[in-house]
């Protein structure tokens, strides 16, 4: 089937665009759509670990196999042909079942383009839409970093406050987009530090649980150990393996105004501070012992 039926069929709004000119690649087919390779969302079927995986890649980019995680090689396209019913170069996102690898950067433009299994047409999708596409087709799809990095990616990280040689290890390694979404939070340097656990641990971890690593950590071994314990037990150490000095140190690092408050003799600073810390370990120590101990502080 081709793209504009099975997007039709899906629900989703595109235009159709016939060139004036059939193309061969990504290059042609942009300035043919009026469009930048970049947007043009290319399909690649390949086989990694016995597996066939359909890609999809902004058209200027190459797949990178340390960010797929394993090696892989391109089907011929012979056997191409025989999965997705079209010739190369005009394989559509729509024309397999096959679980999809799609690099997120597809989703960083307002509009892409992808072929419609033809050479001389095209559809165009705002990326929203074509998201939505995915969601609603009949195959699996995971959305990661798979493609080769650039300087652009490496200058985007080291704009967020790292050194170039840390922005290249955060992008080559595929943690562009956790690091991203982390540092609006905390301090680039404690990013890098979670990250680099977890690239030593082989270990991949949800944004939530990063940012309660980085809540939790007093200093660089103590994310270290809460990486550790997450990859040889599939979770964080219970808060009661810290002790409640440790907590009150969180609390306080967190509600600086209350801090200052209370230096400055506001007695309900220190039992807003006090409702911080068994806020935090869900009620699990004294508070009359919570309320000495920053008293003592």
């Amino acid at each position: 089937m081709k793209a504009d039926q099975k997007l039709a069929d899906l629900g989703i709004t595109f235009d159709t665009v016939e060139q004036d000119n059939p193309t061969e690649g990504c290059r042609e087919a942009a300035k043919e759509r009026g469009l930048e390779p970049n947007h043009i969302v290319k399909s690649l079927i390949i086989e990694s670990e016995g597996e066939k995986i359909h890609v999809l890649l902004p058209g200027d980019r190459k797949l990178s196999e340390s960010k797929l995680g394993s090696e892989y090689r391109m089907v011929s396209p012979e056997k191409s042909k025989s999965i997705t019913g079209f010739e190369s170069g005009t394989v559509h996102p729509f024309s397999t079942e096959l679980r999809h690898v799609v690099d997120k950067r597809i989703f960083d433009n307002r509009v892409v383009s992808h072929t419609n299994g033809e050479r001389d047409k095209g559809l165009i999708i705002h990326s929203n839409d074509f998201k939505e596409a995915l969601d609603r087709a009949d195959f699996k799809f995971d959305i990661m970093d798979v493609a080769v990095s650039n300087e652009d990616d490496y200058e985007r990280i080291q704009n967020k406050g790292l050194e170039i040689e840390d922005a290249k290890f955060v992008v080559d390694n595929g943690y562009g987009t956790l690091f991203t979404d982390l540092v609006e939070s905390f301090r680039p340097g404690k990013v890098l530090d979670l990250i680099r656990a977890m690239h030593r641990n082989s270990l991949d971890i949800e944004e939530d649980v990063a940012t309660e690593v980085l809540d939790r950590a007093r200093n660089q071994t103590h994310i270290q150990n809460m990486v550790e314990h997450f990859s040889k037990e599939g979770s964080l150490p219970e808060e009661t393996e810290h002790d409640l000095e440790e907590e009150i140190e969180i609390a306080l690092d967190r509600n600086q105004d209350a801090v200052e408050d209370f230096i400055n003799g506001k007695d309900s600073a220190l039992n807003y501070l006090v409702g911080q810390v068994m806020q935090r370990t869900k009620g699990k120590f004294n508070p009359g012992m919570v309320q000495q101990i920053l008293e003592e502080n």
